[in-house]
């Protein structure tokens, strides 16, 4: 998981996407208090030294000068707007603002300090509120529509004229040409979504619980696994941390420990998160009808490719009619599997057992182990790999900052530079392990975006939050491939941001639509499946030895090992999410619970499990909004995409540059369809996923 900027607010995302900073950089005026978070342009954030009282005092101090920005416009004569003094002055303030809300929205979800966390949490929910109000404002809004009729309106450029038709669009879905009634009502389901969403996330984040075992119940797990476990007192503690809770499904012999964690895991949240959603949902449901949208899906899905949920209902099902013959061998799979070893005639695989059949499956069929593929893969080993075959698509250079100012020890910061020039590009911040009350997943988070400063350039600066398993006793931080492919994923969300070359921040990086957002990251994957570029990196830990290629020919084999399953998985999330956002009101009989069992058990092998709700740690449900199903919509170009570098190379520089002048560096200024044309330099098919998923030869 960015996602593109980290705002999981998506309401308040039609006015946070358009950020970008001022022609004149405000941040370098004359200050009497010397703060963190109030920096001049490409300044490093003094991350270690930030305190509540420098959020509270950084938060006024934006607000005031956004307060400027909008005072200076509205007091343009009649007649007289251009772009430079009304849009791009818009942009100004969002970039502003974003300088700090971006820092305090990592800060909410990565700071040790629970004071840090909660004050920047409190201070979201400002911005949150701000941002509610300038997006209603008809003073400014008529001044963005009497611009837009002008003879320069008529004639901007694409990217200036796609700015001025989201600004146009996002003003009219906050309510400006509704009565001041219903302004009202529409600012307050607004305030109470944001307020809600944040909620939710803390609950999440704050939510612990483990299970402890005695050593007699460890049978299949990894000898470092549990040397990673061990207690004081000679039990194992099993959490619910991503490196703590898959290795466990995979590898315990234990059918009921698998059930009990499993049970606990998908009950995340739990049982505060269930009521908030189902709060979240009616009022992002009465928001819509208010602005006149049949639904929050079709409020949220107009502005992406897909257009209408229609289409994505057509595109869903679709897909569902072309994987479902091979997803029923898969189930027969692992059905014959479970069968062999249990010596019973099993007719159904539990949720609790797929990770564990799965993971049988890789290693009876294909003799693939992961604990044997992750010593090929040593965190810096892969991190250095992910700078090589940058470097070399790219033509980038990429050099480690010593001690760097941040939130904790364990995060390290980077430079990225051209090679040709050694001309700084930009930073990024690497924060890659678990630790309580940290955000759970992984996830690209925008700093500061790109920008266009008269004749200077806003370097982006991004983070990269992971929770890969740690460092051992005695052994470095090894990542299963499943954890590489997320590394690679989430770099390319790194790279979209750092190589932005936008004249408008609103527009720069990941800032696209909802449902492109995912493609350049989920092409960077493909990299990790390749001979190619996995002999660069892939080296032992011990020995130093390149993964032989009798081991990575068996990957290769197995690469699409249960790939009908998975890809049903998926669409089930889609699904879940879009009918949430379609079909859940007040008077539903249904609740969110009976809607997602129905989902699971009708598009998935794996039936629901009585007693769990997933939903309430669904944190992409706040954040997408019914947009859950752009992973693999977008993946169908970036499989596309991808087949371009099979055909001319790997490591083929000028297929990286071209790939990185017509997608990365463009971010949202073009319509996504037309950059992935220009790239493909054809009309895109979906030839190439159908074959990635080996669902057509």
């Amino acid at each position: 998981m960015k996602l593109f900027q980290k705002l999981y607010f998506s309401f308040l995302l039609i006015v946070s996407a358009c950020y970008n900073s001022p022609n004149v950089e405000i941040f370098n005026v004359q200050r009497n208090f010397d703060n963190p978070l109030i920096y001049s342009l490409n300044q490093n954030i003094n991350f270690a030294k930030i305190n509540e009282k420098n959020i509270e005092q950084a938060l006024d101090f934006v607000l005031r000068e956004a307060d400027i920005i909008i005072s200076e416009i509205l007091a343009i004569s009649n007649n007289n707007y251009t772009f430079n003094n009304t849009l791009l002055r818009l942009d100004d303030l969002y970039n502003t603002v974003s300088k700090v809300w971006n820092p305090l929205e990592l800060l909410a979800s990565v700071h040790p300090n629970v004071k840090i966390r909660e004050k920047a949490n409190k201070s979201i929910l400002i911005f949150q509120n701000y941002f509610v109000e300038l997006s209603a404002n008809e003073a400014l809004f008529e001044i963005v529509l009497q611009f837009s009729t002008t003879n320069e309106a008529k004639n901007l450029p694409i990217n200036r004229k796609r700015f001025l038709e989201s600004e146009l669009r996002d003003f009219r879905n906050s309510g400006l040409g509704l009565s001041m009634k219903d302004r009202e009502k529409l600012k307050l389901y607004q305030n109470i979504i944001s307020e809600l969403s944040l909620n939710y996330e803390n609950n999440l984040a704050s939510h612990l619980d483990t299970i402890f075992i005695t050593f007699n119940m460890t049978e299949g797990l990894p000898a470092d696994y549990l040397q990673n476990h061990l207690q004081k007192d000679g039990s194992y503690g099993i959490d619910l941390s991503y490196p703590s809770f898959y290795p466990f499904m995979e590898y315990a012999e234990s059918d009921s420990l698998r059930k009990v964690l499993r049970y606990k895991f998908l009950n995340r949240g739990m049982p505060y998160n269930l009521n908030i959603l189902d709060e979240i949902l009616l009022n992002r449901k009465s928001l819509s009808e208010l602005l006149k949208y049949p639904s929050y899906a079709a409020l949220n899905i107009e502005d992406a490719m897909a257009k209408t949920p229609e289409a994505v209902w057509r595109f869903e099902k679709d897909l569902i009619k072309k994987i479902n013959q091979i997803a029923d061998v898969d189930t027969e799979e692992l059905l014959q599997l479970k069968r062999d070893l249990k010596g019973d005639d099993g007719e159904i695989i539990f949720d609790w057992e797929k990770y564990y059949y799965e993971n049988k499956l890789l290693q009876k069929k294909y003799n693939v182990d992961s604990e044997e593929v992750k010593q090929y893969f040593q965190v810096d080993n892969v991190i250095n790999g992910l700078f090589i075959i940058s470097s070399q698509l790219f033509n980038l250079k990429f050099l480690e900052i010593d001690n760097p100012s941040v939130w904790h020890s364990d995060v390290r910061m980077f430079e990225v530079r051209e090679n040709a020039d050694n001309r700084l590009i930009g930073q990024f911040y690497l924060d890659l392990y678990p630790r309580e009350n940290k955000y759970q997943h992984a996830a690209a988070f925008s700093i500061v975006s790109g920008k266009k400063l008269n004749s200077r350039y806003q370097r982006p600066i991004s983070c990269l939050v992971c929770n890969f398993p740690p460092p051992g006793k005695n052994t470095p931080a090894l990542l299963l491939h499943e954890d590489v492919e997320t590394f690679f994923h989430e770099f390319g969300h790194l790279l979209h941001d750092i190589l932005t070359k936008t004249e408008l921040s609103s527009q720069a990086g990941s800032s696209v639509a909802m449902d492109f957002v995912e493609a350049p990251s989920q092409m960077l994957e493909n990299w990790v499946w390749n001979k190619t570029s996995l002999s660069l990196f892939a080296t032992h830990y011990k020995t130093g030895e390149i993964i032989p290629d009798s081991l990575l020919n068996r990957m290769l084999m197995a690469k699409n090992i249960q790939s009908g399953n998975n890809l049903l998985q998926q669409i089930f999330y889609g699904l879940l999410d879009l009918t949430l956002h379609e079909e859940f009101d007040s008077s539903s009989l249904k609740s969110t619970t009976e809607i997602m069992s129905e989902l699971q058990n009708s598009i998935t092998h794996y039936t629901y499990t009585v007693g769990t709700h997933q939903q309430a740690s669904f944190d992409h449900l706040l954040g997408y909004g019914a947009s859950y199903y752009g992973y693999l919509w977008s993946e169908v170009y970036a499989a596309d995409m991808y087949s371009v570098f099979e055909k001319e190379g790997l490591l083929n520089l000028e297929t990286g540059l071209h790939f990185r002048r017509t997608i990365l560096e463009k971010g949202g200024s073009e319509n996504p369809m037309n950059l992935v044309k220009a790239f493909l330099r054809r009309d895109p098919n979906n030839e190439a996923f159908l074959k990635n998923h080996g669902i057509i030869d």
